[in-house]
């Protein structure tokens, strides 16, 4: 074969490949559970998914991910007698990716409030449920809208103390969609998955760089001490005991101490940061047996 033509074959090769890649890394989110609904404030529009009926429990995804990475929960709570409003991120699905300058944690959480006027009627509490990156903005909605809070559930709640160098590596290649699984698998897995978990098929898609980007702002312009506290309301955290980037020293214990009897402590054996594939049913059970005490059905 002429050395051209191994040439031009090679170059075919490489652009197939790498068309592969790049068409995987526009994998978009599973669908959500429940009515997509919008609300449009401004130049802004909000996606979010309701469903069930009874108590409201708001729910805030991890950071690049979306709402229906509740969807197991949410059929869960909302057979248990709760309506569940499971909102996407600015960037994800109908909602509108903001210029992240001059943003802060607490216009994140007015977003949050938006929905929430809409959605719930004046003067009915809610519980405001955030997972990594989300239970930061829940607590600053806790703590912005304390009168809307009866209580506030974190997952996997970091926010003061730096996350570990390799961990946070491994958070940052997870976003690499562009990358084969061989290679990126095993980030997602130091990252988020505890031991040899299975890892699903909608978390190694459904990563959105923009969404992130603009919530890692968020993070740099809004102090700890804005949203650490969560207001006054009691707290469930639940409390993953492989968790690399949010380890219990880290987070449960920290507020555990500091808050005292406001703070009720799930831990959650064999889990790692994305928590909800991993013990589904000792999360649910845990959260339940929370709620009961502090935001009950009539059931």
């Amino acid at each position: 074969m002429n050395w051209w033509m191994t040439g031009l074959l090679g170059l075919v090769v490489i652009v197939g490949v790498g068309g592969i890649y790049l068409w995987r890394s526009n994998v978009p989110p599973r669908p959500s559970v429940g009515v997509a609904t919008t609300l449009i404030s401004g130049d802004e529009t909000r996606g979010y998914y309701v469903s069930g009926s009874g108590p409201s429990i708001v729910l805030l995804a991890s950071a690049g991910r979306a709402a229906s990475d509740f969807n197991e929960l949410v059929v869960t709570l909302d057979e248990s007698g709760y309506r569940t409003i499971a909102i996407d991120p600015p960037g994800i699905g109908d909602s509108t990716l903001m210029e992240k300058e001059g943003m802060t944690g607490h216009d994140l959480a007015r977003g949050v409030n938006e929905i929430v006027e809409k959605e719930v009627p004046a003067g009915e509490k809610i519980t405001i449920l955030g997972h990594a990156f989300g239970n930061r903005i829940a607590r600053t909605y806790a703590a912005d809208y304390p009168d809307r809070v009866s209580a506030t559930i974190l997952a996997a709640a970091g926010g003061k103390v730096a996350i570990h160098p390799k961990a946070a590596e491994a958070l940052r290649h997870s976003f690499f969609t562009f990358m084969p699984d061989w290679w990126r698998r095993p980030k997602v897995r130091y990252a988020f998955f505890s031991g040899d978990n299975p890892i699903p098929d909608y978390w190694m898609g459904g990563w959105s760089t923009g969404t992130a980007q603009l919530q890692g702002y968020t993070t740099r312009t809004t102090p700890s001490e804005d949203f650490w506290g969560g207001g006054s309301a009691p707290m469930l955290v639940v409390q993953a005991m492989d968790d690399t980037i949010a380890p219990p020293e880290h987070t449960a214990v920290l507020l555990k101490e500091e808050f005292g009897d406001r703070v009720t402590v799930a831990e959650i054996e064999n889990a790692g940061h994305a928590l909800f594939p991993e013990q589904p049913e000792k999360i649910s059970a845990a959260m339940l047996a929370f709620l009961a005490i502090h935001h009950p059905t009539d059931r």
